[in-house]
């Protein structure tokens, strides 16, 4: 895949992020908070079991020697999953997920910097620390 395909995908997720935290949150007014997020968890177990299946069901879950940390993913989703659902309808949706972009950007340079989680090594750079000081300005235009 080409870079601007990667750039298309993790703008679509970005998309989806927002959606799905509002749609989440208006299932909340209606269900509550613990019935949104089972819903919500349920359609993605149904949409990973299909995706899982259409790739060819490898039953490689627990391979020997991968890092337990490695298995978090699922919690972090639940706290992202979570958290905008209360969040969005009291803060707005852009002001959310322009506090949530900020974060990512910060957990982002840790991880790349460091080499974290088995991700390749990324160094700091005045460049990416420009682009996160950016990120952060938009967050202060925001609250103007």
């Amino acid at each position: 895949m080409t870079n601007l395909v990667y750039a298309a995908l993790a703008i679509a997720a970005g998309v989806a992020a927002t959606v799905q935290a509002a749609t989440n949150a208006g299932l909340a007014r209606s269900t509550g908070l613990g019935a949104a997020v089972v819903i919500n968890t349920v359609v993605v177990l149904l949409a990973s079991t299909c995706l899982w299946a259409a790739t060819g069901a490898p039953m490689t879950f627990l391979p020997a020697g991968t890092p337990w940390t490695l298995y978090l993913g699922g919690l972090f989703g639940f706290v992202i999953v979570a958290s905008l659902t209360v969040v969005f309808p009291k803060i707005g949706a852009a002001y959310a997920v322009a506090l949530m972009v900020g974060g990512q950007c910060i957990a982002g340079l840790v991880v790349d910097h460091y080499g974290l989680i088995g991700m390749p090594r990324e160094p700091m750079t005045l460049q990416r620390l420009i682009g996160a000081a950016l990120v952060a300005a938009g967050l202060a235009v925001f609250r103007l």
